[in-house]
């Protein structure tokens, strides 16, 4: 599976990293970013009265891709609601997995 991952606060992206690679995905692709809220808050000024949102306040996130296994995922995703921190049921994340029919190199 390709795993394309979407974390909403860069606040967390320090726990995610520690349980990726906890769960055996040790080589994905970390890509940091603003939000849309931000993009908007931030270059049209029409939407600067917006800044009390809170989609406009997560400020940055990042996208982390790499190869992983469904039950690694949730491991990692487990493994962070064990020590308190569950990135799902607070919709700081979602997950996406795609199915690969090939992998070359």
């Amino acid at each position: 599976m390709y795993m394309i991952l979407h974390l909403y606060s860069d606040k967390y992206l320090d726990d995610m990293i520690l349980a990726l690679s906890e769960a055996g995905i040790e080589d994905p692709i970390v890509l940091s970013g603003e939000t849309l809220g931000q993009k908007m808050l931030y270059d049209i000024p029409l939407f600067a009265s917006f800044k009390d949102s809170p989609d406009i306040r997560q400020g940055f996130g990042s996208v982390i891709m790499g190869v992983a296994e469904k039950e690694d995922v949730d491991f990692a995703l487990a493994e962070l609601t064990e020590s308190g921190l569950d990135l799902l049921k607070m919709g700081m994340v979602k997950v996406f997995l795609i199915p690969i029919g090939e992998i070359i190199g």
